[in-house]
């Protein structure tokens, strides 16, 4: 019997062919089962990054660079509550430090000065993406009657209270800022006694 005959497949094909086949199928497979698992995990992980991006979308996030708005009761919420009758802090016991928000250069440095001239003590004049409103008095729990003496000389100031452990307060200068109020004004301020914060005992 020839070679050819003892190798002849019963459907017409050599053995050589038909394992030469059967070496491509299990390739063809074993290479698609690999792209399954890849796909897989690509899904997963895409199903991963969009239940994620689904909750953060959900959950109220603070703009950065933006004070959030606080109420009374949460600035008044460990805060150090002056005495009835309290009146601000004389200049020369406030540590403050001036940023600018807007685009004016040089705004900082300029009221930095004007407040050093009115008895301040002032921080390095900086810049600020915080800013919001014409001007911010920001200032820790044990700060209040310091943020009111800043805000004796820019009535327009909100107040915000964060968590500096400190009596020293920032003031951030926004778009609608335009100038200090007259020195004399402020004087007058610094006299009349602090509205109590809501929480505080009034007597």
């Amino acid at each position: 019997m020839s070679t050819s005959h003892r190798d002849a497949h019963p459907y017409g094909r050599s053995a050589d062919d038909v394992r030469r086949r059967e070496q491509r199928v299990r390739r063809t497979r074993q290479l698609r089962a690999t792209q399954l698992g890849i796909f897989s995990l690509l899904a997963l992980l895409l199903i991963g990054v969009g239940v994620y991006a689904v909750g953060q979308f959900r959950e109220p996030v603070q703009e950065p660079g933006v004070i959030g708005a606080t109420s009374a009761t949460e600035e008044s919420t460990g805060l150090t509550c002056p005495e009835p009758g309290a009146v601000p802090l004389p200049p020369k016991s406030v540590t403050v430090t001036v940023l600018n928000g807007t685009g004016r250069g040089g705004l900082a440095g300029d009221i930095t000065e004007q407040l050093a001239e009115r008895g301040f003590a002032v921080g390095d004049a900086g810049n600020t993406k915080k800013a919001s409103g014409a001007a911010t008095v920001v200032y820790g729990p044990k700060g209040y009657l310091a943020a009111q003496s800043v805000q004796a000389q820019v009535p327009d100031a909100a107040l915000q209270l964060d968590e500096r452990e400190d009596e020293t307060v920032d003031l951030l200068l926004g778009n609608g800022f335009s100038t200090l109020v007259e020195q004399k004004d402020a004087t007058v301020a610094l006299e009349e006694p602090v509205e109590i914060p809501e929480g505080c005992p009034t007597s």
